[in-house]
């Protein structure tokens, strides 16, 4: 019997509806359940591997990147326990998932948290923020501004832009991070976000904060209520494994076309509840 483990790590850039809004954030991570981290019992079978955890590969190894109906499945299980403590619905994925690129889906995962606390979505997926998210997610870093996009600037004063990245093995996992363990873990050994170095540290929840829009203390974000924000997502493998950037900005002026959008490529598909 064999089982092996994997740590995930991610970080943030300086950046009443159901569920927990910011300013307020979880009073702790919430332990994914099942642990998508982990194998779990694996037996040797027909000269492979075969875990409880459906993400593990025949070689016992985690894979750089999977988007595998029973992989998916497995990690969204662990969305679904840790918004029920938010008291949220299960996530409910577009009919098209399985035919969504990484980039496509990172976009959706983050409408879909948005929508179920109340928010208005993101508009779309913007080829200016696609460009610098994507450069980003092959530089293993976070986003910056993205040249070629005119940014607005949130009410603070400052501009009006977030930005994330996670290194992992897949999107789900990726929200999940950025959602459900982004805090403080006890010790920086089990605190999965780098730049949350200790309990009060201001980039704790700061990837939450960006993805719903409002993090006064570290980052200004977009707002919580923004209607005219566009998404820029990055997908790449780097070092065996996938980097995943999300970029969220508040266009200066009208809100330039996107190329992929919540309106048509992603609502139609949603399941009725939504």
């Amino acid at each position: 019997m064999l089982t092996i483990g994997l740590v995930l790590w991610v970080t943030t850039s300086p950046v009443s509806a159901a569920g927990i809004l910011p300013p307020r954030n979880p009073k702790a991570n919430i332990a994914p359940k099942p642990n998508y981290t982990t194998s779990g019992n694996c037996s040797f079978i027909d000269g492979g591997w075969r875990c409880a955890n459906p993400c593990v590969t025949a070689k016992a190894t985690f894979p750089a990147y999977s988007n595998g109906a029973k992989c998916t499945a497995y990690i969204l299980r662990a969305v679904d326990a840790a918004r029920k403590k938010e008291h949220l619905g299960p996530m409910g994925l577009p009919s098209n998932w399985l035919k969504l690129s990484p980039s496509e889906q990172l976009f959706v995962l983050a409408d879909l948290e948005r929508v179920a606390r109340g928010l208005p979505p993101y508009l779309g997926i913007n080829k200016a923020l696609k460009a610098e998210a994507q450069l980003a997610a092959k530089q293993d870093r976070d986003p910056t501004i993205a040249p070629g996009f005119a940014v607005g600037l949130d009410p603070q004063g400052d501009y009006g832009m977030g930005g994330a990245w996670a290194e992992g093995f897949s999107t789900v996992a990726a929200d999940y991070g950025w959602m459900y363990d982004d805090g403080w873990g006890g010790s920086v050994r089990n605190t999965p976000n780098l730049a949350c170095t200790s309990a009060k540290a201001a980039a704790c929840w700061a990837h939450r904060d960006e993805l719903l829009g409002y993090d006064p203390k570290f980052n200004p974000g977009v707002g919580l209520h923004c209607t005219d924000c566009e998404m820029g997502t990055g997908f790449a493998i780097v070092s065996g494994f996938g980097s995943f950037v999300d970029l969220v900005e508040l266009p200066a002026g009208k809100a330039p076309p996107v190329i992929f959008s919540w309106a048509r490529n992603v609502k139609p598909y949603l399941p009725k509840h939504h």
